[in-house]
C-alpha cells in the first residue's frame, strides 16, 4: 500500500516543541571532538563540568535548532554522516533498553517508532508494508524549514544504525530512499556508514527493510523487562509528545488498540468533543481517519505476531470476527488471512 505525503497539512510550529537533552549528545559529542567552544555550540545546556551534562534536561526545539544550524554550517554536507554515526542504542535510553528485550527485530522497531519523540524525534514515522518489504517512512510534522532534509536523512540513518546494533544476526536494511539528490561523494559515504544501497532522488523518504529480516528473533527477549520498560517510556510521553492533536489520538489509541470514541478520547486529552474535532480538521484529518489508521496497524502487528483472526477482532473490540473480517478488507483491499498468508 502506498500513502501520499504531499497532502499533508502544515503541523504546529517546530518551536512550540521540547527534547530532552540526551536526544543531542552525540551533537554535544561531536562538538568535543572537533574543539568546538560548548559555550557558544549550546549556551542553553547546562553542564556539570567542562564535558558533562548535567542529565535530566528539557530543551527547547528553537536552541537546538539553532545549534544544528551552527554545525551544519561547520560541517557542510557531509554533517549527516558524522552525526548519525555517533548514535548508538545507549543514546536512546529507555527506548534502546526496551528495543534490546523486543522478540524480534520488527517488534525492536515498533518500540522506536511509538516512542521516538523520547529520542527527540521531530517527523512522523509510519510502517508500511509492501509484501516482501516493509518500509519505515518519514515525514514532516510542522511544515518545511530549513533543516527537514537534515532531519529526514538523520531519523532514517539513525533507525539503520540502532537497530544493526541489536543482539540479532544481520538487522540491516535492503535500502535507504531520499527524496532529495545527493552528489555522488556524499551518497557512497552514505551508503558506506549505514550498510544499504542508497536511493537519491526518490519519491519518498523511506528506509526499507526484507519483510523476512524484521521476523528474526532477538537473542535475549524478556516479556518483564519489555513491560517495565514500556512502562517508563509512557510516563516520560506526554512530556515530549508533539503537540499535534492527531498523534496525541493516535497514542491514545495506540495503547491498546481498542474501538475508543470520541467522548473518551476527547476526555483523556482534556478538550471538548468540537475542540478535538477543529484540531483535527486543521491538521487535514477526521477522527475516524487517525483511529481507523491507527487499529489498522494494531491488526497487522496482531496478525504478524500469530494471532487468530478471532483473537485480533476480540483484542480491538469488534463484535465477531466478521465485522472485523470486513473493516480490514475495507482499508486495505485484501482479508486479513490473506494479508498473513502474503506476508
Amino acid at each position: 500500500m502506498s500513502h501520499d505525503s504531499s497532502d499533508r497539512r502544515r503541523r504546529p510550529a517546530p518551536r512550540e516543541k521540547i527534547v530532552p537533552v540526551q536526544a543531542i549528545s552525540p551533537l554535544i559529542t561531536l562538538s568535543f571532538e572537533r574543539g568546538w567552544d560548548r559555550r557558544e555550540m549550546f549556551p542553553f545546556v547546562e553542564f556539570e563540568d567542562v564535558r558533562v551534562v548535567a542529565p535530566g534536561q528539557a530543551v527547547s526545539y528553537a536552541d537546538c535548532h539553532e545549534a544544528f544550524l551552527r554545525a551544519r554550517h561547520r560541517l557542510g554536507e557531509t554533517f549527516p554522516i558524522d552525526y548519525a554515526s555517533r548514535k548508538s542504542l545507549a543514546f536512546l535510553g529507555v527506548i534502546g533498553l526496551g528495543m534490546m528485550v523486543q522478540p524480534t527485530v520488527g517488534a525492536a522497531l515498533r518500540f522506536l517508532l511509538e516512542f521516538a519523540s523520547l529520542a527527540g524525534s521531530v517527523l512522523g514515522l509510519e510502517w508500511e508494508v509492501e509484501g516482501e518489504e516493509t518500509a519505515i517512512v518519514a515525514w514532516d510534522l510542522f511544515g518545511g524549514h530549513e533543516l527537514t532534509p537534515f532531519w529526514k536523512v538523520d531519523h532514517l540513518a539513525t533507525i539503520a544504525g540502532v537497530t544493526a546494533q541489536l543482539p540479532c544476526e544481520n538487522a540491516r536494511p535492503l535500502r535507504l530512499e531520499l527524496e532529495d539528490a545527493l552528489q555522488e561523494p556524499v551518497r557512497r559515504a552514505m551508503s558506506l556508514a549505514i550498510g544499504c544501497q542508497i536511493v537519491a532522488p526518490a519519491e519518498r523518504n523511506r528506509l526499507v527493510y526484507r519483510t523476512e529480516t524484521l521476523q528474526k528473533r532477538l537473542r535475549f527477549p524478556d516479556a518483564a523487562a519489555a513491560a517495565h520498560w514500556r512502562r517508563a517510556a509512557e510516563l516520560d510521553l506526554p512530556r515530549f509528545s508533539s503537540s499535534d492533536a492527531s498523534s496525541q489520538v493516535r497514542r491514545i489509541v495506540a495503547v491498546d488498540g481498542r474501538l475508543i470514541g470520541r467522548q473518551e478520547v476527547s476526555r483523556e486529552l482534556g478538550v471538548s468533543e468540537r475542540s478535538l474535532a477543529r484540531q483535527l480538521a486543521r491538521e487535514g484529518f477526521s477522527f475516524s481517519e487517525v483511529t481507523g489508521a491507527s487499529r489498522l496497524e494494531t491488526a497487522k502487528a496482531l496478525l504478524l505476531s500469530g494471532a487468530t483472526v478471532d483473537e485480533a477482532a476480540e483484542r480491538l473490540g469488534y463484535s465477531d470476527a466478521r465485522s472485523f473480517r470486513r473493516a480490514f478488507k475495507r482499508m486495505t483491499g485484501i482479508s486479513p488471512l490473506k494479508f498473513r498468508t502474503s506476508i
